[in-house]
C-alpha cells in the first residue's frame, strides 16, 4: 500500500476548488431514530481541522441507505477526494461492507477512524478496501492521509498513528502519534460543515484523556494524559455555534473531564449563566460520582446555570463489583450525589447499570436491584436508569484479560448482537441467564416507577419539567417515555400544560378561578363507560354532580358560569350556594389529581 493503487480521478489542484472530503457516521436503519439526538462530535472536530488546511469537509450522520443516496448526488455534481468513516463497536461490519461498496462503485478512497480502529484486523481492510485506519486522535493523521491520497505527498508507512495493509499484504501499524497537547489551538466546529441540516443540540468536548481506568471502558485502556481546554476557548466555540444555528437549544458536554476541577466547573457555571441571559438553552454534562460527592453544593450552582440533565456511572449495586470495575467511587458516594441532585432541583439524573459484567452472579444482581430500588425511592421522577449488557470494547481491561474478571467472551466481534443480546458469560451466569436478567430488571424498573407515580410520590413540578424539556428543548427521559406517556390522562394533561397557556388548578390564582375555563383532557365518547346507566371513568363511578361537572368542562364556560348553571339543577341537595360551590370545588380538585382537567384563561 506504499504505492497508492486506487483510481485517482482528481483534477490538478486548483486553489479555488478545495477537495471535498465527506466524513460519515452511519448505522443500519434499525438505529435511525438515534440520529435525532447524536451529534458527531469527533467528526466535527476533524472537519474543522482539515477545513483550515485547504479541504472542504462535510459531516453526515444517518443510515447507510441515506449515506449511499447522498454519495450518488454528490458524486454526480463534484469530485469526492476521499471519504472518512467513524467506526465504533456496533457498526464495524457495516463499514466493512459499505466501504468496499464505495470503492468499487465510486472509486473513492476510504479512510477509517474511531474507537474501534485499534482492533481492526486484516480481513476488515481486505473487505472494506480502506487505505488506512487512524488510531487515536485523528486530526493530524487524517490531514496527512489526505495529503498522501490527494497530492501524493509523503509515504504511507511514515504517517504516524495508522494501521494499513503493506506492500507484502501484511497488516502493519506505524509509530503511535503523540496526542495534541494544546487543545485551544484546534479550530472550532462549524455548523456549515453539517450535511444533515441544523440540529437542536451541539456536543462539546472541554478536554481529552481520562484520569480513570474503568475496567469495562474503552477509555480505560486508551486513556492518555488529561488535556483541558480553557473555559474561554470552550465558551467561544459555544457562542460561535449558537450564532451559526439559532435553533440550538441544548448544549451537551460529552467528556468525562468536565467535572474534574471544582474551580473550573465554577468558572463554567459563571460563563454559562452569562450566556443564558442572551440565549435560551440548557445543558447536559457527564459527572464522576466520586468527584461530585466531594462538593455536592456545586450541583445547585450547576442547576442555576442551566444544567437540566446529568449522567453518572453507577454500573452496579455490589460494593465488591464497583471496586473490581475500578470505578474509584463507592455506593455511599453515589447515594450522596443522588440526594444532592434531588435537593438541588435537578430535573433529570441518569445512571447506567451493566448487566452480566465482571464476576456477575444472581447475588450481585440482587444487590444491584436493591440498590436501584433504594435510589428510585430517594428521588422519584428524577432518576433515569438504563441497562446495558457488558460489551467487550477493544483495549478495556476486561476485554484484554476476561478470565481475571470471571468473564468468558463468547462472541468478541458481537456478530450475534446489536446491543440486545449478551456476547459473554460469567462463571455463575450463562448468556441466557444474563439476557433474562436484563428483561427482568427492565420490567421491575418500569413497574417500580409506575408505583411511585401512582402513590403520588413524584412531584408534579418534576413531571412538568420533563414535559417542558421535551417540548422546548427536545430532551427525553425514561420517565417520560416509559411511564408518563403510558398514562393517557397524565400524558394529555401535561402535554397541554407544556405546549399551551393551560394551567393546573393549583396554578390559577384562587381569587381568579371563577374567570378561568376548565377543560377535560379526554374525549367523553371513549373515556366514559356506562354500566346500568351509571357513568364511570377508568373504573371510577361518577356521581350525578361529578358527571355534570366533567360534562361541562369543555373549555367553553367559565367556572363561575358552570357553578351557577349546575346549582340550578342540584340546589335542592344543598343548604346554600356556598355549600354547593365548596363541594364542586372539592370535586374539581379530585379531577385535577386524577389528571382529568386543565384550566384556560380564554
Amino acid at each position: 500500500m506504499d504505492d497508492f493503487k486506487y483510481k485517482n480521478t482528481c483534477e490538478p489542484h486548483k486553489k479555488e476548488q478545495k477537495p471535498f472530503v465527506p466524513l460519515f457516521f452511519i448505522q443500519r436503519p434499525l438505529f435511525k431514530d438515534s440520529f435525532k439526538y447524536i451529534e458527531p462530535l469527533g467528526l466535527m472536530s476533524l472537519a474543522a481541522f482539515i477545513g483550515d488546511k485547504g479541504y472542504e469537509p462535510g459531516v453526515f450522520t444517518g443510515t447507510s441507505i441515506d449515506a449511499l443516496n447522498l454519495l450518488e448526488l454528490e458524486s454526480a455534481r463534484r469530485h469526492i477526494a476521499a471519504i472518512g468513516f467513524y467506526c465504533d463497536f456496533e457498526n464495524v461490519s457495516l463499514i466493512e461492507s459499505f466501504g468496499g461498496l464505495i470503492v468499487e462503485k465510486f472509486s473513492i478512497p476510504v479512510i477509517v477512524g474511531g474507537p474501534q480502529a485499534a482492533a481492526l484486523d486484516k480481513d476488515f481492510f481486505l473487505r472494506s478496501k480502506a487505505v488506512a485506519a487512524a488510531v487515536g486522535e485523528g486530526e493530524e493523521t487524517l490531514f496527512e492521509l489526505l495529503e498522501f491520497i490527494v497530492y501524493k505527498k509523503g509515504e504511507l508507512n511514515r504517517i504516524k498513528g495508522i494501521t494499513y495493509i503493506d506492500a507484502e499484504g501484511a497488516l502493519a501499524s506505524t509509530e503511535e502519534r503523540t496526542p495534541i497537547q494544546d487543545l485551544d489551538s484546534l479550530a472550532h466546529q462549524k455548523r456549515s460543515y453539517s450535511l444533515t441540516g441544523p440540529k437542536s443540540n451541539i456536543a462539546i468536548l472541554t478536554g481529552r484523556g481520562c484520569p480513570f481506568r474503568c475496567a469495562f471502558c474503552f477509555m480505560g485502556g486508551a486513556a492518555k494524559k488529561v488535556r483541558l481546554r480553557s473555559v474561554g476557548n470552550v465558551m467561544a466555540e459555544i457562542r460561535k455555534c449558537l450564532d451559526e444555528n439559532p435553533g440550538i437549544k441544548y448544549v451537551w458536554f460529552a467528556d468525562d473531564t468536565f467535572t474534574l476541577s471544582r474551580e473550573r466547573l465554577e468558572e463554567f457555571c459563571v460563563e454559562l449563566s452569562k450566556l443564558r441571559r442572551e440565549r435560551d438553552f440548557v445543558w447536559f454534562c457527564e459527572g464522576h460520582p466520586g468527584l461530585i460527592a466531594r462538593w455536592p453544593e456545586m450541583i445547585k450552582r450547576m442547576v442555576d446555570s442551566g444544567l437540566v440533565r446529568m449522567q453518572i456511572g453507577i454500573e452496579t449495586g455490589s460494593a465488591r463489583l464497583i471496586d473490581l470495575y475500578r470505578k474509584q467511587t463507592s455506593l455511599a458516594e453515589i447515594e450522596k450525589v443522588v440526594s444532592a441532585c434531588r435537593d438541588a432541583g435537578l430535573a433529570q439524573l441518569c445512571g447506567n447499570i451493566i448487566i452480566g459484567g465482571a464476576c456477575e452472579t444472581s447475588e450481585t444482581l440482587s444487590e444491584t436491584w436493591n440498590f436501584i430500588d433504594r435510589l428510585l425511592g430517594m428521588a422519584p421522577g428524577m432518576l433515569d436508569i438504563s441497562f446495558t449488557l457488558f460489551t467487550p470494547y477493544p483495549g478495556a481491561a476486561i476485554t484484554e484479560c476476561p478470565l481475571d474478571f470471571g468473564v468468558e467472551i463468547a462472541d468478541r466481534a458481537s456478530l450475534t448482537s446489536i446491543g440486545d443480546f449478551p456476547v459473554s458469560r460469567t462463571k455463575a451466569l450463562d448468556i441466557y441467564d444474563i439476557s433474562a436478567a436484563k428483561y427482568d430488571f427492565t420490567q421491575k424498573l418500569v413497574s417500580r416507577m409506575k408505583k411511585l407515580l401512582a402513590e403520588g410520590l413524584v412531584p408534579r413540578e418534576l413531571i412538568m419539567s420533563h414535559y417542558r424539556l421535551s417540548a422546548l428543548y427536545g430532551i427525553s427521559s425514561v420517565w417520560h417515555r416509559a411511564v408518563y406517556s403510558q398514562d393517557p390522562f397524565l400524558n394529555r394533561k401535561y402535554s397541554l400544560l407544556s405546549g399551551s397557556s393551560a394551567e393546573t388548578l393549583g396554578g390559577v390564582p384562587r381569587d381568579q378561578i371563577d374567570q378561568w375555563r376548565p377543560l377535560r383532557v379526554f374525549s367523553l365518547w371513549n373515556a366514559v363507560a356506562w354500566r346500568e346507566m351509571t357513568p364511570e371513568i377508568s373504573g371510577y363511578v361518577l356521581s350525578p354532580l361529578e358527571y355534570q361537572l366533567i360534562l361541562h368542562c369543555s373549555g367553553k364556560l367559565k367556572l363561575g358560569e358552570i357553578i351557577e348553571r349546575l346549582y340550578s339543577i342540584f340546589m335542592k341537595s344543598f343548604e346554600s350556594f356556598e355549600e354547593f360551590k365548596s363541594m364542586a370545588f372539592e370535586i374539581l380538585c379530585d379531577f385535577d389529581k386524577k389528571n382529568w382537567i386543565v384550566f384556560n384563561k380564554y
